[in-house]
C-alpha cells in the first residue's frame, strides 16, 4: 500500500468519528442506550445414555450425556458418583466443590464399586457382589455458572467375587505341607467379571499366615480366625496381581520360627469385591515349619535306563548294564514346589569317593537355567569297567538331594552268529496242533519250527543258540553280548494279561519320563535298544509283539490305530498339541529304534476300536472298520518287498475244520502305519526309515486293512557298524505275526533274505 492510500484511509476514519460525536450532542447524553441485563441462564444437560433408573447393571458402565446454554455456550461437565449406603442417596455425598470432577467429552465409561455381598445368606465360593449408585452431570457455561438441576441416574452395580487358587504348595487334603523356615507360596487368581464364561486378572491379592499356637494350636480355629477377622494385623498390604516379574503371584516368607500355621490369599477384583471364602481346597493351606530331611525332588532321565527320581542325600546306587563303547547321556530336572522351596543348583560328576570334596565333581554349583528346566549333560563313553555318575541338586535354604547310578560297562564280543530267542509261553493244557485244532502249538513243535528254519545256518546250534526266556528266566544282557544278529519271537498281545506277557515286555515296554517312585537297586535297560546301538541286528516277530512298547500302568486299554509319538503316556484325546515341541513318546522304542508312528491291530473289541472320520479332534480311520475276524484276520502275507517270497497259512491250521479255517477266524496281528488313518495336520509317517516288507492279506480285498503294511525294515542302525573284526551294517526288521502258523518252506526262504542276503550270515 502507498503512502497516497494510507492518508486518505487516515481522512475516512476521522470523518466518521467526527459524525458519531455530533450526533451525541445533538441527542443529549440522557438519551444513550437504555434497558435491563439480564441475569445469565443456567445451562440444561441431560442422559442420553445409560442403565434405567433403578435397574441392577455392571460395574462399568458407559453413560452418554449432552446439554444447552439459551444465553451462551457449556464451557465443561462436571459430575459426582455416591455410594449409597443402605441404597439410599445422601445429599452431603455432592455438597462442595470436591465431590464433583470435570470432564471436556460426552460420554465416558466408568467404573463403579460393587463391594457388598448382595446376600449374606448365600455366600458361595463364587458370590455374587453388589452396591447403589447414583451418577450425576451437570454443565457449566462460559460464565462458570452450573446447572441448576443435574440430570442423574440411580441403579445397582453388580459383579461376581474373584477367586484364588494356592498352586504351591500343593493341595493334600487335611495333610499339612512341611516346609522351611523361608518358604516361598505361590497362587493363581482369577475375576469373574458379569458370568462364569468372561474373566480376567483380578487387581490385587493380599496374604495372610498366622501361627496356631495363638489359636488353640488348632488348624480350625487359625483358619476361623481368618475368616472372621478381615482388618486383622497380620493381614499384607493388597498388592497388584499384575505387577512386573510375577510379584503379585508369590510370596517368600521372612524366616519363621517352627511350628504350625495357617495361611491363606485373597483376592480383590477392580470393583471391590473379594474372594468371601477361605477353602483348603483352594485358597488356605495347612502347614508345618521344621527342619526338613529332604531336598528337591531331582529327577534324572536316560533313554536306555529310564527315569529315576530321588528327594534325599542317598549313598544308595540304582545299579545298571549297558554295553561297553555306547556314548552315554543324562538329563535332569528338580523341583522344590511341593514344599515352598526353590531350586537354584545342580552339579554333577563321575566316580566320586568324596562327596565333600568339591574338587571331585566334574563342575561346580551351577544354576538352573530356569524354573522347571531340563538340563543335559555331555555324552561319555566307556570301554570296560564299572563307573558310577552323581547329580546332585539344591535349593534356596541348603537342602539337597542327589542320584548316584552305578555303570557296569560289558564288552560286545559278538563271536556267535545268530541268537534265537524263544519268548513264545505256551499253554500246556490246551497247546499242540492236534489237540488245539490248529490254534497253538506245544514247546517241542515251536522248537522244531525255529531249528528247522535255521537248518542252512553255517554253525547254528540250537543247543547253544536257541534260549528259552520269560519273566522269571529273562535274557543276561552277557549273552546277548556273544551274538551278531538275534530273531526274538514273542507271545504278546494287547488284550493279554499282565502276569502273562513275554520278557519282550519288559525290555522294550516304555520307561515312562515321570515314574510315581524311585528306583533304588539294581534296573534293567532297554538291551534291545542298546543292542541296535553296538550295531547288531534283530529281527522282532510274534503274537502283536510290539503292543509290548505299551506301558500297561500308563495306558491300560489302548485305542487303536495308536500313535506312538503321542499317547504311550496315556493321552489319546487326539489333540497333542502341547507335545508338539517335545513328543513323549519320540524315544521310545517302537518310534525310535523300530521308526514305527502308528500301530493297528486287524481286529480289535468294538471299544478299543478308533473311530472313523474327524471325531476325535482330527484323528481317526478315513474308512469305516469293524470287528471282524473273519473277513479281516491275515490268512497270507502279501509281498511288498519283491525280494520277499508270498507266505500264507499252513494247511495244519486252515484247512476246513481247523481254527483258522476260511470260515472261522484269521490271525489277528500287528499293522504298522497303515494308509487309512490320519490325525488333522500331523505328519504320522510314514518316515523314510521304515520300508515295509509285506502287507495285509485278508478275505476281503475291499478292507481298509487290506494290504496294509504289516512287516517292514527299520532303517535307523544300517550304518552302524559294530566294532569287530569283519562288523557288518545292516537294518533291522519286524513282523507283526506269528511265523509258526505259516508254511514252513515260504518262511523260511523269507527269512534267509534277512540273514544271508541283509546281514551276511555264513551258509551252509
Amino acid at each position: 500500500m502507498n503512502k497516497r492510500r494510507i492518508s486518505t484511509l487516515y481522512k475516512v476514519l476521522a470523518a466518521l468519528a467526527l459524525l458519531e460525536l455530533l450526533s451525541l450532542q445533538a441527542t443529549g447524553c440522557d438519551s444513550a442506550y437504555e434497558g435491563v441485563r439480564k441475569p445469565n441462564q443456567p445451562p440444561v444437560v441431560w442422559l442420553t445414555s445409560g442403565p434405567p433408573e433403578g435397574s441392577v447393571w455392571s460395574y462399568k458402565v458407559h453413560f452418554f450425556w449432552y446439554g444447552y446454554d439459551p444465553d451462551g455456550n457449556i464451557r465443561y461437565f462436571e459430575f459426582a458418583i455416591t455410594d449409597n449406603e443402605d441404597g439410599a442417596f445422601d445429599p452431603a455425598d455432592t455438597t462442595g466443590s470436591d465431590k464433583w470432577h470435570r470432564t471436556y467429552v460426552y460420554d465416558s465409561v466408568f467404573t463403579f464399586t460393587a463391594d457388598e455381598i448382595a446376600d449374606s445368606s448365600e455366600i458361595e465360593w463364587i458370590t455374587e457382589f453388589t452396591r447403589s449408585h447414583t451418577f450425576f452431570v451437570r454443565a457449566v457455561d462460559d460464565k462458570g455458572l452450573a446447572s441448576d438441576i443435574p440430570a442423574y441416574r440411580s441403579f445397582t452395580a453388580r459383579t461376581l467375587s474373584p477367586v484364588a487358587d494356592i498352586t504351591d504348595p500343593p493341595y493334600n487334603g487335611y495333610n499339612p505341607a512341611y516346609l522351611l523356615p523361608i518358604a516361598t507360596f505361590r497362587w493363581e487368581a482369577k475375576d469373574y467379571i458379569d458370568d462364569l464364561h468372561a474373566t480376567q486378572e483380578p487387581e490385587s491379592i493380599r496374604w495372610i499366615i498366622v501361627n496356631t499356637e495363638e489359636h488353640n494350636s488348632s488348624f480350625n480355629d487359625a483358619l476361623e480366625y481368618i475368616r472372621t477377622h478381615p482388618n486383622a494385623p497380620e493381614w499384607s498390604a493388597w498388592h497388584y496381581y499384575k505387577a512386573p516379574q510375577d510379584r503379585g503371584k508369590f510370596w517368600t516368607s521372612p524366616p519363621l520360627d517352627y511350628g504350625t500355621y495357617m495361611f491363606a490369599v485373597q483376592a480383590k477384583d477392580e470393583a471391590g469385591a473379594v474372594t468371601p471364602v477361605f477353602d483348603e481346597r483352594h485358597n488356605a493351606r495347612r502347614v508345618v515349619i521344621s527342619c526338613r530331611p529332604t531336598g528337591p525332588m531331582l529327577t534324572v532321565r536316560n533313554p536306555y535306563i529310564g527315569t529315576l527320581r530321588s528327594a534325599w542325600i542317598t549313598e544308595a546306587y540304582s545299579i545298571v548294564d549297558v554295553f561297553a563303547g555306547i556314548p552315554l547321556a543324562f538329563e535332569w530336572t528338580a523341583t522344590a514346589e511341593s514344599y515352598g522351596g526353590k531350586v537354584l543348583d545342580y552339579r554333577y560328576g563321575w566316580d566320586i569317593t568324596d562327596f565333600n570334596d568339591d574338587d571331585q565333581w566334574d563342575i561346580d554349583w551351577t544354576p538352573f537355567p530356569c524354573r522347571s528346566c531340563r538340563v543335559l549333560s555331555p555324552s561319555w563313553t566307556f570301554y570296560f569297567g564299572t563307573h558310577t555318575f552323581h547329580v546332585e541338586a539344591i535349593d534356596n535354604a541348603g537342602f539337597k538331594s542327589r542320584i548316584n547310578i552305578k555303570i557296569n560297562f560289558f564288552p560286545v564280543t559278538m563271536e556267535r552268529d545268530l541268537l534265537v530267542v524263544d519268548d513264545y509261553e505256551e499253554e500246556p493244557a490246551v497247546c499242540g496242533l492236534v489237540r488245539s485244532n490248529g490254534a497253538m502249538p506245544c514247546d517241542d513243535e515251536h522248537d522244531a519250527f525255529w531249528v528247522g528254519l535255521m537248518q542252512n545256518i553255517e554253525g547254528f546250534n540250537p543247543l547253544i543258540d536257541l534260549i528259552e526266556v520269560s519273566t522269571n528266566n529273562p535274557l543276561p544282557l552277557t549273552t546277548l553280548a556273544q551274538y551278531k544278529s538275534v530273531v526274538w519271537d514273542a507271545y504278546g498281545g494287547y488284550a493279554k494279561l499282565t502276569s502273562k506277557l513275554p520278557f519282550l515286555y519288559d525290555v522294550i515296554k516304555f520307561r515312562y519320563e515321570d515314574p510315581k517312585a524311585p528306583i533304588i537297586g539294581k534296573i534293567e535297560a532297554n538291551m534291545l535298544a542298546l543292542y541296535l546301538a553296538v550295531g547288531g541286528h534283530v529281527m522282532i516277530c510274534g503274537e502283536q509283539p510290539m503292543t509290548m512298547v505299551i506301558n500297561r500302568q500308563l495306558v491300560p486299554n489302548p485305542k487303536f490305530p495308536f500313535i506312538f509319538k503321542y499317547e504311550l503316556s496315556g493321552d489319546k484325546d487326539g489333540d497333542y498339541s502341547d507335545q508338539i515341541d517335545d513328543p513323549i513318546g519320540d524315544e521310545s522304542f517302537a518310534y525310535k529304534e523300530m521308526c514305527l508312528d502308528v500301530l493297528d491291530i486287524a481286529y480289535t473289541d468294538p471299544l478299543s476300536l478308533r473311530k472313523p472320520g474327524s471325531g476325535e479332534n482330527g484323528c481317526g480311520v478315513t474308512h469305516i472298520r469293524g470287528v471282524r475276524p473273519k473277513e479281516d484276520g491275515l490268512r497270507e502275507a502279501l509281498p511288498l518287498d519283491p525280494n520277499f517270497p508270498h507266505i500264507a497259512l499252513r494247511p495244519e491250521v486252515s484247512e476246513p475244520g481247523k481254527f483258522f479255517a476260511p470260515d472261522a477266524r484269521g490271525l489277528n496281528n500287528e499293522l504298522y502305519d497303515p494308509p487309512y488313518f490320519t490325525c488333522g495336520r500331523m505328519d504320522l509317517g510314514p518316515r523314510m526309515c521304515f520300508e515295509p516288507i509285506y502287507g495285509h492279506g485278508c478275505l476281503d480285498p475291499a478292507s481298509p486293512i487290506y494290504a496294509a503294511p504289516i512287516a517292514a525294515w527299520t532303517t535307523m542302525f544300517q550304518d552302524v557298524v559294530p566294532e569287530i573284526a569283519g562288523g557288518i551294517a545292516a537294518r533291522s526288521a519286524v513282523w507283526g505275526f506269528e511265523p509258526f502258523y505259516f508254511d514252513t518252506t515260504a518262511v523260511r526262504h523269507a527269512l534267509e533274505v534277512i540273514l544271508f542276503d541283509e546281514w551276511k550270515l555264513p551258509r551252509k
